[in-house]
């Protein structure tokens, strides 16, 4: 889910030494405050978040395209639970999402809720909703198409005002082969802003994102790539693999250049139902875990 500034209204102050924590779990798990509340799959925390182009559908993901429903299941949902441990043991992150397929447009429809919260001095709840398009192509080929709109409010005690954030993502996915598919995703591309105590608005940083997953058909491996770029960061680059030994369980690992997480999980899948268990070690934080079920009818 780096080490951008929060979006802090000018003089806000809450407890130094537990905002610092804080903080280094925002930034641990998005580029800007705002915007950690884009809900992360335990699939994904697995996988140090380089699933941008997994060409199936994927529960809470960064890239609004990949969720989705189609015409064999057309309801798919999850929930997700994050707790933390170490510095920020009274930190957990919860999420749950709903996507509906209509057979009379050929859209998936999607709508979730994210929230984070910390002790009594911290709250982040995220709404959205999400449209998604699958197309097919030549040579057993797809490709995939959404946009996601998001609203956050972010609070931290009575004494300050609570901050009100409009997002707008934006991405795709297109199988080059068989055996690779190329994904991408814009967030936050119209640059939501924050008013400042002064009266003066600034502008929460864009990210943008591509990889490529290579999904070889003869043997149970896949190996994920994504590269993520923002004005005010270098370059961060993630690698995941996953390793399915027999068909009902996967192995995942990853790792990111972006804090030097070491990331690893399992997956086990029982008919149209998937449970999924997800850790990291981060340098600042710990180990952080993440659980997660979802299910297609």
């Amino acid at each position: 889910m780096q080490h951008s500034s929060p979006p802090t209204a000018d003089g806000l102050r809450v407890r130094p030494t537990v905002l610092l924590g804080l903080f280094l779990f925002v930034f641990s798990t998005s580029r800007s405050n705002a915007q950690a509340l884009l809900p992360e799959s335990p699939l994904s925390a697995s996988l140090a978040g380089s699933v941008i182009a997994l060409p199936d559908a994927n529960a809470f993901a960064f890239n609004p395209s990949q969720s989705r429903a189609d015409s064999l299941h057309s309801l798919r949902a999850a929930i997700a639970y994050s707790p933390f441990v170490g510095g920020l043991n009274e930190a957990l992150q919860s999420a749950a999402e709903g996507v509906y397929y209509s057979s009379f447009t050929g859209l998936s429809f999607g709508a979730g809720l994210t929230d984070l919260s910390f002790s009594d001095i911290y709250s982040d709840l995220s709404l959205y909703g999400s449209v998604a398009k699958s197309f097919a192509l030549a040579n057993q080929r797809k490709a995939s198409a959404g946009i996601r709109l998001r609203y956050e409010s972010l609070g931290t005690t009575p004494n300050y005002p609570t901050l009100h954030f409009l997002f707008f993502d934006i991405g795709f996915t297109l199988d080059l082969t068989r055996e690779f598919t190329l994904g991408a995703a814009a967030l936050n591309l119209l640059g939501a802003q924050y008013e400042v105590r002064n009266g003066e608005a600034d502008k929460l940083d864009r990210r943008f994102i591509i990889g490529i997953t290579y999904h070889p058909l003869e043997i149970p491996v896949k190996l994920f790539t994504s590269l993520e770029e923002d004005i005010s960061q270098p370059l961060a680059f993630a690698f995941g693999a996953e390793y399915d030994p027999v068909p009902f369980l996967a192995v995942r690992l990853g790792t990111s250049t972006d804090t030097g997480n070491i990331t690893t999980g399992i997956g086990i899948h029982y008919g149209n139902y998937s449970f999924d268990v997800g850790s990291r070690f981060d340098k600042a934080l710990g180990s952080v875990f993440s659980f997660g079920a979802s299910g297609a009818w």
